[in-house]
């Protein structure tokens, strides 16, 4: 009985050279990373200094690595051959680049109204942020939320969710944190699916906050995953969407977790806000912490010349130049009320909610029960706040000036006498003979100081790097200017 044979077809030289570069340009795709093929390979070179060749560099390098910035080339060991002191410094300018604000006077929005547009379509579930983009978000934003209410007493947040083309309100505008946790814990309502529509959730953002007037910030903050929008058809387009904004004064902030897309850069640019793309986990949470001070108002020169002098003298003679005995300029006035708060006793109705809930709140103006302040009243339209979240808004108006930082001469001047421990926490100062002159850092960050002081402009007290931070971030008043 004959046996089968393999079947061995005969090549010519031209087709066995070609399933060899075929078969080594097959090996080369399969494997990570950048690809090592020759120019030539893919149809000759386009030049003859080597700018083609594999897209590389002057000094050798892909292309795409020449934006990254290589930080471990900036470290440099300590006399003991260790790291710690390198490692320190760079924490220390990472945490110091965020105190370092603008004194400049500004007029900003002490009340706020943000709805936060999440993107939950199916690229949500790519892991190119660990564990994935879908989870990184959540965790941020349960850190944002506590965060953006410590220091915006009197604003308002709800969530607007992106997802099947649709978009749906997850939780309305209110004050309430606790509540906005909650919801953001269960997970079995943020599941991720279909494609997003940035139009529908920039039109429910811009109808929900329709009815609030023109004296607080109203914003929006759109953490875009996807690299499309699908939006409807119909008479109404994404472009007429962006003149309502404008028209609206709709701050919106979009943040990318792809790339950079026309439409976005274009509504951000056009409604005041921010536009940026996420480069890693860290980049991430950058671009939302940068959202959370009140954004500073445009106004002419003519409104806030002489504004802050003439309000501080009371309308007495040398408020402002020229004006003898003037009345200070005239400002937006707000209506609002301090409620009274229930005792913790038998259940009755709430007008926010309509359920039976114990303790609340009661309108001054309506007698209307609240379950949580700030918020507006549902029956009368009152703003109800508590006078501690009044008290607390005034930080970004009046802020603490940044502490200059020591130099490494002038401590180290015999006639100048320094303190040896911290003003705030008593903590002892680092001695300067173990101060290096660049604490294991190739370049010393602008702000940081090399001696580990913060003196005050002011009291002229020195501080350490911990209570800088705890003083700029939470306390909002120094302790040596206080007494």
């Amino acid at each position: 009985m004959p046996t089968d044979s393999n079947y061995t077809p005969a090549l010519s030289p031209a087709s066995d050279d070609v399933d060899l570069d075929y078969a080594e340009d097959q090996d080369e795709d399969d494997r990570p990373g950048p690809s090592r093929r020759r120019a030539g390979a893919k149809g000759g070179g386009k030049g003859q200094n080597g700018a083609a060749g594999g897209g590389k560099g002057e000094d050798g390098r892909q292309a795409w690595e020449g934006m990254y910035k290589r930080s471990w080339d900036v470290v440099q060991e300590d006399e003991g051959g260790g790291l710690q002191a390198a490692v320190d410094s760079l924490i220390a300018r990472g945490r110091r680049k965020r105190a370092l604000m603008s004194e400049a006077p500004l007029r900003r929005s002490i009340i706020r109204h943000m709805f936060i547009i999440l993107d939950l379509s199916d690229s949500m579930r790519d892991k190119d942020f660990r564990p994935n983009r879908f989870e990184l978000t959540l965790q941020y934003l349960r850190s944002y939320v506590v965060e953006w209410f410590d220091q915006n007493p009197l604003g308002q947040v709800g969530i607007i969710l992106m997802r099947d083309r649709l978009s749906e309100v997850l939780v309305p505008m209110g004050g309430n944190p606790q509540e906005i946790l909650a919801t953001l814990a269960d997970k079995r309502k943020l599941e991720p699916s279909g494609e997003p529509s940035l139009q529908n959730g920039l039109v429910m953002a811009r109808g929900g906050m329709s009815h609030l007037p023109s004296t607080s910030s109203l914003e929006a903050l759109v953490i875009f995953s996807s690299i499309s929008t699908s939006d409807p058809d119909g008479p109404t387009s994404i472009h007429q969407v962006l003149t309502d904004l404008v028209q609206a004064r709709l701050r919106t902030t979009i943040i990318s977790l792809s790339g950079e897309i026309k439409i976005c850069r274009q509504i951000c640019e056009r409604t005041g806000g921010r536009f940026g793309v996420a480069i890693d986990e860290e980049h991430l949470r950058e671009l939302l912490w940068e959202t959370i001070p009140p954004p500073a108002q445009t106004l002419a020169p003519s409104a806030t010349m002489g504004v802050r002098n003439a309000l501080a003298a009371g309308g007495r003679a040398g408020g402002r130049p020229g004006g003898a005995g003037r009345p200070p300029p005239a400002g937006d006035l707000m209506v609002m009320g301090f409620p009274v708060r229930l005792p913790q006793g038998g259940e009755t109705l709430c007008a926010c909610h309509g359920l039976l809930k114990k303790g609340g709140y009661l309108c001054p103006r309506c007698g209307s029960k609240l379950c949580d302040v700030p918020t507006d009243c549902e029956v009368c339209g009152l703003m109800v706040v508590s006078s501690p979240h009044l008290a607390r808004s005034f930080w970004f108006l009046f802020p603490v000036a940044n502490y200059a930082t020591l130099p490494l001469e002038i401590a180290s001047d015999p006639s100048h006498e320094l303190a040896p421990t911290c003003f705030g926490c008593d903590r002892d100062f680092p001695d300067l003979s173990d101060i290096g002159i660049n604490l294991g850092v190739a370049s010393q960050a602008e702000g940081v100081s090399p001696t580990g002081r913060y003196r005050c402009v002011k009291c002229a007290n020195d501080f350490c790097g911990d209570c800088d931070l705890y003083i700029h971030d939470t306390l909002h008043t120094c302790p040596g200017c206080s007494q």
